[in-house]
């Protein structure tokens, strides 16, 4: 400074007036302050918060505590899910562990843990790596006997920067239980499937963190409280699942596995008026405590596998003929066994299973039979009479109609979850005089369990297509309900309540009788409705011997409160009658029977009243009987 005023002076700046040299000077001082302000400025307000971090960083340690995932639980409350913290880890703060003491400590905590000379060695290398960090674990679930060991020589102040956490593990208690549902996490905690990755950003917890001054070793100061912000727990997430009819859907797919030795089972139940599912299995499965041990049995098949339905779509098929006036119940349609169809190769046929000669009626110089009597026979001509008379345009709209070649809806369903819209083709695409008898009979379109389930029980509840759903209700740590489901439509099929709950209401009561497909079926404490449903399986490029088989209905008919279905994929087994003979393999005798004994169980775990038997008229069904005249 003084030599920049001797310049100043010499300068001839200074010879002048005393007033130019103050303003001179001033100026100076003005500029020089400036500065600092804009420094200070910048230090205090522009980069404060980028300073401030930087201070906290060397200063503080921030630990992060962590919260616990929300539960998933069935509608009766059973934990399908839930997250525990158990065992002991052991971690340490390697800035907290003195240079010259890395070594023995790393041979104390080998020591104490029961590792040998070669674990030391790497965990004083580790100790140097990780000099500048705050955390490093070092083992994880250590048996109750170390962890005391370490929990004393912690106590004893010989253990410095090291202390135990309790592992956080995701825990599915009930194992192989509506695993397609639940879904599962990975080594990270987030959902990888199922509910788990559905509503992951909920289940999930938001971590707290525990803030601690620290002085340069990053020993905590003492007389310095620490900042704690909690934790918050996720959510809590009810399903629409029953945890009791889960289980019996389970055993029954269990038993129906072990008889028919399938290569795949799914089964749905839901109820009938909402679309909540109330059980959902499939075969093959997995354990979600373990999914990495069975991958390919991860798929929902009841929702990812479309096949070719067979007779379960010829209910459907009626109701577009019944809708549109152009059939009703008790309408005769002339019958052959065999039917040849213009533009096809092949003569539909009704195989080794015509309607029988005591069903028919004398028509138009040749025989008929009723379009209800046809159904409840699943004859194919008949299916395909209609069909044609029903005509391309009116069959594909109606189908349309009924939600075919479009996704459910389902909240577990979707292109994330690999759900199949089934298969409708369009109608360009359809050929003419073969597509129509194929349809009629179930092939040439596929659909999924769910899809056939969803659009079948539109005739139970009266023409409504609902969206299936598996959430019932998501509620946060705090008891505040995040999110409550209500049931929605889909669309409407177009068909109306006297189409669906009168006329084929009747004509599915009678497939679940003698007279039926599905008598194996038939309950005598509640009244099935329902359809039974046979498909050839495509290998090869051709139709096989190998078949689907499944079954499709509602109960109690009259009075509807759950639709099941079943569908069986290849049963392999060789199953012998009472007889010695091999039950053949249908709709009728490998899924019947199994949905039968669903809808049972779950119908009286529901408390359904039974259905009150039908008793003969009077004066029928009754033997006469001779009495001796009483003695006197």
């Amino acid at each position: 400074m003084r030599h920049w005023l001797h310049w100043f002076m010499a300068s001839g700046a200074g010879a002048q007036s005393p007033r130019k040299v103050a303003v001179w000077i001033l100026g100076f001082v003005v500029a020089v302050f400036a500065g600092l302000a804009g420094r200070l400025y910048s230090l205090q307000v522009m980069h404060h918060e980028d300073y401030l971090e930087q201070r906290n960083r060397s200063s503080t340690r921030t630990i992060t505590l962590p919260g616990e995932r929300g539960a998933i639980v069935t509608s009766d409350q059973v934990a399908l899910a839930r997250t525990t913290f158990s065992g002991n880890s052991l971690v340490i703060n390697p800035r907290a562990v003195p240079a010259a003491e890395r070594e023995d400590l790393a041979r104390r905590i080998a020591g104490i843990i029961g590792r040998d000379d070669a674990f030391a060695r790497k965990l004083a290398l580790e100790l140097f790596r990780r000099r500048d960090s705050y955390y490093y674990c070092v083992a994880r679930e250590l048996s109750e006997e170390a962890a005391e060991d370490v929990k004393r020589a912690i106590k004893d102040k010989r253990l410095p920067g090291v202390e135990l956490r309790a592992v956080e593990t995701r825990e599915y208690p009930l194992g192989v239980f509506a695993p397609h549902i639940v879904g599962f996490v990975g080594a990270d905690k987030v959902g990888q499937e199922g509910v788990e990755r559905l509503l992951d950003g909920m289940l999930a917890p938001r971590p707290g963190r525990r803030v601690t001054t620290v002085d340069a070793l990053g020993r905590p100061v003492q007389g310095v409280a620490d900042v704690v912000e909690p934790a918050t727990n996720g959510a809590t997430v009810e399903l629409t699942i029953n945890a009791a009819i889960q289980a019996i859907v389970e055993e029954e797919l269990k038993a129906c596995v072990e008889k028919w030795d399938p290569v795949s089972v799914a089964i749905v139940v839901m109820e009938t008026h909402t679309g909540a599912v109330l059980g959902m299995a499939n075969f093959p499965n997995f354990d979600p405590n373990n999914p990495g041990a069975n991958p390919e049995g991860r798929r929902n098949i009841a929702i990812t596998d479309a096949f070719e339905p067979g007779s379960m779509f010829k209910p459907l098929i009626v109701c577009g003929a019944y809708q549109l006036g152009l059939l009703h119940p008790d309408s005769i349609l002339p019958y052959t066994p065999t039917l040849s169809v213009p533009g096809r190769r092949k003569a539909v046929s009704d195989g080794t299973h015509p309607i029988p000669q005591n069903c028919l009626v004398p028509f138009n110089g040749g025989w008929g039979a009723q379009v209800d009597v046809g159904l409840v026979k699943s004859s194919n001509t008949q299916m395909t009479r209609i069909g044609l008379l029903l005509g391309q345009e009116r069959l594909y709209e109606h189908l349309r109609n009924c939600a075919f070649g479009t996704r459910t809806g389902f909240d577990l369903g979707g292109t994330p979850f690999g759900e199949s819209p089934g298969r409708l083709r369009p109608l360009e695409q359809w050929r003419q005089g073969s597509s129509i008898p194929s349809i009629c009979m179930g092939y040439e379109v596929q659909v999924t369990a769910l899809q056939m389930l969803n659009s079948f029980n539109a005739i139970a509840n009266g023409g409504d297509l609902l969206k299936p759903y598996v959430v019932k209700r998501v509620t946060a740590a705090d008891g505040e309900v995040l999110y409550e489901r209500q049931p929605e439509l889909l669309r409407h099929s177009g068909l109306s309540a006297e189409v669906t709950r009168e006329k084929m209401n009747s004509t599915l009561k009678r497939v679940v009788s003698a007279e039926g497909t599905a008598k194996g079926a038939k309950l005598s404490e509640y009244v099935i409705a329902g359809k039974t449903g046979t498909a050839h399986k495509v290998k090869n490029g051709q139709y096989s011997e190998d078949k689907i088989c499944s079954f499709v209905g509602y109960a109690p008919a009259d009075q509807p409160r759950i639709s099941v279905i079943v569908v069986v994929n290849e049963a392999r087994a060789k199953v012998l009658n009472r007889w010695g003979y091999p039950i053949l393999h249908y709709g009728g005798t490998v899924a019947a029977p199994t949905m039968s004994r669903i809808t049972l169980r779950t119908l009286k775990y529901l408390g359904v009243s039974e259905t009150e038997p039908e008793l003969p008229a009077l004066g029928e069904g009754l033997v006469e009987v001779s009495r001796k005249p009483a003695k006197d």
